[in-house]
């Protein structure tokens, strides 16, 4: 429908205006995923991986880690590797050892969380396992990353785990965290990770998961994405604790806008808006497509 701008065009749509300022972005392999301080805490996020001499897998193996395993990343390196098509790059780090000394190797960025959060006794975080190509039509191709989340208890144990697959992109900036039940039931927390755009026309995708203490349970997801002057969308959820929200429901609020240049005036430009609202019943176990409000449109004057 004229209404809706779908996703994929969307970005095409960005990529268009976009172009020159994403390729000014592009660096090697998918190091970007990653903290890029120059110094950071991390936790190793694989069942067991190897810590060795220098940054190559020829180099002296001195060590093994297990998942849940506190490290400081010190730097990264030049030296990148690709395992089953993730390619990043080998990183110093500092571990306390297991006879309580501490200690300094190389790691393969790949084994290291890209992110994670304690809360409640519990460890949550994300990994990124593996990036395949798939051909979306003879010139379009895109990155397929498949993704894990976990949950670890006191003694770094698995206790949850959920695999998934999704279209990244260049969506490069993680975050993650934990933000309670906010009133759903039988959950004991959500786990919320996202992968942000800082650049015009590159998206930001939020992934939601409910913990019930024994799985992860998949909630609905979002995303925002846009080119000032030019157009937006945005999508916001209403959970039952949070303002305007109603039990056993989850609100999906979703704005577009798209810029009209008929502006008759100095400096001024109009925003065509259409707003509407999509609902999901929870059960305690899934959410479910409920309806979907009518739209509401109307314009909006921007200096």
């Amino acid at each position: 429908s004229n209404r809706t701008i779908s996703m994929k065009n969307i970005l095409i749509f960005a990529l268009f205006f976009c172009q020159l300022n994403s390729f000014s972005q592009e660096k090697s392999g998918h190091n970007y995923y990653w903290n890029e301080y120059s110094s950071y805490e991390a936790i190793i996020g694989t069942k067991n991986c190897y810590v060795r001499e220098n940054p190559s897998i020829n180099s002296k193996l001195i060590d093994s880690l297990q998942i849940g395993k506190p490290i400081k990343v010190l730097k990264s390196t030049e030296n990148d590797l690709a395992i089953k098509g993730l390619k990043v790059s080998w990183v110093e780090i500092e571990y306390q050892n297991n006879l309580g000394t501490i200690t300094k190797g190389y790691l393969w960025k790949g084994f290291v969380a890209v992110g994670f959060v304690k809360t409640n006794n519990w460890t949550y975080l994300t990994t990124i396992d593996k990036v395949e190509k798939k051909i979306e039509s003879e010139n379009y191709e895109v990155d397929d990353f498949t993704v894990s989340i976990r949950v670890l208890d006191e003694k770094n144990g698995i206790v949850g785990q959920k695999t998934f697959k999704k279209e990244i992109g260049d969506s490069h900036y993680f975050q993650n965290g934990t933000i309670g039940n906010l009133g759903l039931k039988k959950l004991k927390d959500i786990y919320r990770i996202s992968f942000s755009g800082q650049a015009c026309g590159i998206p930001s995708l939020y992934y939601y998961f409910g913990w019930n203490g024994k799985e992860f349970l998949q909630l609905p997801e979002k995303y925002e994405v846009g080119d000032a002057g030019v157009y937006y969308h945005s999508e916001n959820f209403v959970f039952p604790k949070e303002t305007g929200g109603k039990p056993n429901y989850i609100l999906k609020q979703v704005e577009e806008g798209v810029n009209e240049d008929d502006a008759g005036e100095k400096n001024t430009y109009f925003i065509d808006v259409t707003k509407w609202i999509e609902t999901y019943k929870w059960d305690g176990q899934k959410a479910v497509f409920v309806s979907k409000s009518k739209d509401i449109k109307f314009r909006r004057k921007e200096n």
